[in-house]
């Protein structure tokens, strides 16, 4: 019996097999040991990271810890070295003095500054192996002469789309940007708010902005017109199949193509939302709601507001119809109004009298229909 029990196999978890296993490689491998310990990354992250790093060379293990005391002398937090050395594990090797250094003085030079600056790089860790005369500097250069000549204006920028530090300024801005000044005629002030608004624009090619301007076009946006910036900056948002795809669902719910396309000219940003959203929304306004296709194509802004706003509104019209205290604007304009007018108009003076209206309003009454209100709501 002794003899069978000794003769039996040891059994391990494999979870402890695998740990057991990392921790004899990282023990015989230097760099894997050094990029879990000092960088934070995991086994896993260390083991495909070490080949780019060989810190078994002399005189690497000390580069290393010079590049970690970089960082930190700019203010880069432990998670912000991990993300960096996980998407760049060469920056490591890296010389800290002449190819670290610049890049991170000249970004603090053009007002990029904690938090920002830690984040551009833990994104974007190969703007550190960017030359600052050869990209960084023409990169800032052309988006200063886009925005306005303003260093706080690209640092917004920035802020919003950090991966517009990855553009090459000959290849992609230099491209587009004859196209929409020169060949549509968009001014200086247009193409500065449509960048300003949505940054990724910045990385269209020209392909892809002749397919933007053309679906503006079919919706009655000619460059140069007030609207077409706006109509630009949403439909750049979205593929010409999405963007089809939502037309043919409006189209579905009821509406005919010169209703679409008088809606969108009232606020393009009706086509922004999802499609289970669109269908959410139309389904409510023209059955809880009570108010007509017509309706929602003359106040399409009623689209962009949350379902549960829509809903606590509607149950206030509803707790006052009952109440005999019918309201004297439409209910397609009382949803848009904005909370501090609402409040104002159709909660507060009757929130003594009739404190329905202020559970109404918290959404503590669900709406189940307000048909009734008749002539006032349309």
């Amino acid at each position: 019996m002794l003899a069978a029990v000794r003769r039996r196999p040891l059994s391990l978890p494999l979870g402890a097999l695998a740990a057991a296993a990392f921790s004899s490689t990282a023990a015989a491998n230097p760099s894997i040991s050094y990029l879990i310990s000092r960088c934070g990354l995991s086994p896993a992250a260390a083991a495909r990271a070490a080949p780019s790093v060989r810190l078994a060379s002399p005189g690497a293990a000390a580069r290393a810890d010079a590049v970690l005391a970089l960082l930190r002398r700019y203010g880069f937090s432990d998670a912000d070295i991990s993300s960096t050395i996980r998407k760049q594990p060469t920056v490591l090797a890296s010389d800290p003095s002449n190819t670290l250094q610049p890049k991170l003085d000249f970004l603090a030079s053009v007002g990029v500054s904690a938090p920002l600056l830690q984040r551009l790089i833990s994104l974007n860790p190969t703007l550190l192996h960017r030359s600052v005369e050869d990209h960084l500097a023409p990169l800032f250069a052309t988006l200063r002469e886009v925005l306005g000549g303003s260093d706080d204006r690209v640092v917004a920028v920035l802020r919003r789309w950090p991966f517009v530090a990855r553009c090459q300024p000959k290849a992609t801005m230099l491209r587009w940007l004859p196209l929409l000044r020169d060949a549509y005629g968009l001014s200086a002030d247009e193409i500065a708010f449509l960048v300003a608004r949505q940054p990724g624009v910045l990385m269209q090619g020209p392909d892809r902005i002749n397919e933007i301007v053309d679906a503006v076009r079919r919706v009655g946006f000619e460059p140069g017109s007030p609207m077409f910036a706006e109509g630009f900056l949403v439909f750049s948002q979205m593929k010409a199949a999405t963007l089809e795809s939502k037309m043919e669902l409006y189209r579905h719910l009821g509406l005919d193509n010169d209703s679409i396309v008088q809606m969108i000219r009232r606020y393009p940003a009706s086509m922004r939302a999802s499609e289970k959203k669109i269908s959410e929304m139309v389904g409510f306004l023209t059955g809880k709601a009570g108010l007509s296709l017509e309706d929602i194509v003359a106040s399409p802004y009623m689209l962009a507001l949350s379902l549960e706003n829509l809903s606590r509104r509607c149950a206030v019209f509803a707790v006052l119809t009952r109440a005999g205290k019918r309201p004297g604007q439409p209910l397609r304009w009382a949803l848009v109004y904005s909370e501090h007018r609402f409040l104002n108009l159709y909660v507060q003076p009757h929130a003594d009298g009739l404190p329905d209206v202020l559970r109404a309003m918290k959404g503590e009454i669900p709406v189940r229909g307000i048909w009734w209100v008749g002539g006032g709501q349309s």
